[in-house]
């Protein structure tokens, strides 16, 4: 499994840098802005949960004496109660994935355990810690949604959030690859979309030169929320990127939307480059934006994920 120990951590988020999220006004170097949406360190699941990390409670601790904001997005199903209240720590904050009630969980959130996740969301509010309740909107849970909303003020949640991010409809399917069930939205009175229409429609495999998105056009404008919050992403590995979207699959950078982004990755590891040398490729990816098309270099995942006509 690909993370970061503590020591590697360390290596990477030195006290200096951490020092440098609190400041009122960014250092010579620039690596942290003036403004900041979050001056912080937030931990998303994009190459696994945050809990599935052997130092993780450690990296935590080490922010935290720091006096640097945490934000961590997390099932919260992996380890046990005490684990979870070690995170009742100053300015850290666990958002908890947990979409509907029991019955309705398990329809998106594949093999984890809703009772597990509210006894550990549980464990760290009474150990006076900041839990969210973070609550993707599906046709199959959304009657539940004031249940949630009541039961998170009950347990003593800090508070409550619909996340909109493009999820609410897909096939899932079982460890052993079959097709189980269809979620999101379908034709009135129609059964979902044949397997195969499923797979085509879900997996962005694509030719550059005949790939077509009506957000693709010569005036395409770049709404960046990597620019607009003025952060960096360092993936699981060291690597370094602008963002997740474009760092999805840092080690084979074979993900189909990442195709025009692989020729301008330069030396991007920061447990082997400084941090400063990692950033310095950031620019191509920019200048890439006006190229007119995706099939000319504009990279797709900037496009799909920020482009804006």
């Amino acid at each position: 499994m690909c993370e970061l120990s503590l020591k590697d951590f360390k290596h990477i988020v030195t006290p200096e840098l951490l020092a440098q999220l609190i400041q009122d006004e960014a250092p010579i170097n620039g690596l942290v802005p003036k403004v900041f949406t979050f001056r912080g360190v937030e931990f998303n699941g994009n190459l696994g949960d945050f809990a599935s990390a052997r130092d993780a409670v450690e990296i935590i601790e080490y922010i935290s004496e720091h006096n640097v904001p945490v934000r961590i997005n997390t099932n919260g199903s992996l380890r046990n109660s005490a684990w979870w209240s070690r995170l009742a720590l100053p300015d850290v904050t666990v958002g908890f994935a947990i979409d509907g009630m029991s019955d309705t969980h398990k329809l998106y959130r594949q093999d984890t355990d809703w009772h597990r996740i509210i006894e550990h969301a549980q464990a760290l509010i009474d150990a006076g810690g900041r839990a969210v309740w973070r609550f993707v909107p599906f046709d199959h849970n959304r009657h539940q949604e004031q249940e949630c909303r009541k039961m998170a003020r009950e347990i003593g949640f800090f508070g409550f959030e619909n996340i909109y991010d493009g999820r609410d409809s897909g096939p899932v399917f079982t460890r052993d690859g079959k097709f189980s069930h269809y979620i999101g939205p379908t034709p009135p009175g129609d059964r979902p979309p044949p397997i195969q229409a499923l797979i085509e429609s879900h997996v962005t495999w694509y030719d550059a030169k005949t790939y077509r998105s009506q957000k693709d056009v010569p005036n395409l404008s770049m709404n960046c929320i990597h620019k607009q919050n003025q952060e960096i992403y360092i993936a699981a590995d060291g690597s370094v990127y602008p963002c997740c979207f474009l760092g999805f699959y840092p080690h084979t950078m074979n993900h189909p939307g990442n195709r025009e982004l692989a020729p301008m990755v330069q030396e991007n590891n920061a447990l082997q480059y400084p941090l400063e040398h990692c950033l310095a490729w950031f620019d191509a990816v920019e200048q890439a934006w006006s190229k007119s098309s995706i099939a000319e270099g504009r990279p797709y995942q900037c496009v799909n994920t920020c482009g804006k006509i």
